[in-house]
């Protein structure tokens, strides 16, 4: 009676830890998830620009709170790229900003761009077809992030 009684308490803790949701980026390109546990994260988007044919860095910060631009940097002025910046680095115009862009931040990359997306100097996806990625900061249940990763 006592293994019983000790088992049923074990049990009701594992599920109890199972169900504790904790802070996770989630990356997904529409047929694979790929989860970072959140504290504090850089994330760095490098693509070629589709019509400059150029090299541009977007450098975020992510956290519990969401995700925030902190520099861009890219080669060439022209579509969609700023007009301004605060310094030139290694042939790269560089513009430092603080801005806070929400929970979730979506990219249409196509094969030409050759976008990668690396998260704390580690590349978690290299995009090398047309592809529509998801990037969000969500809370997940531990057995959710179990069950996807496993």
């Amino acid at each position: 009676m006592k293994i019983l009684k000790f088992l049923l308490i074990f049990f009701i803790i594992i599920l109890i830890v199972l169900i504790i949701p904790l802070n996770v980026l989630i990356i997904s390109d529409g047929s694979h998830n790929y989860i970072e546990f959140i504290g504090e994260k850089e994330m760095e988007i490098t693509y070629n620009h589709s019509v400059e044919k150029s090299n541009v860095i977007e450098i975020y910060k992510v956290n519990e709170s969401g995700i925030y631009l902190i520099k861009m940097e890219w080669k060439d002025f022209g579509a969609g790229l700023p007009q301004d910046y605060q310094y030139i680095n290694n042939g790269y115009y560089v513009k430092v900003v603080n801005i806070y862009i929400g929970k979730n931040i979506t990219y249409w990359f196509i094969k030409d761009n050759q976008a990668k997306i690396i998260v704390d100097g580690k590349l978690l996806l290299n995009v090398n077809n047309n592809s529509l990625i998801k990037i969000k900061v969500e809370k997940w249940p531990i057995i959710l992030i179990l069950m996807e990763t496993i």
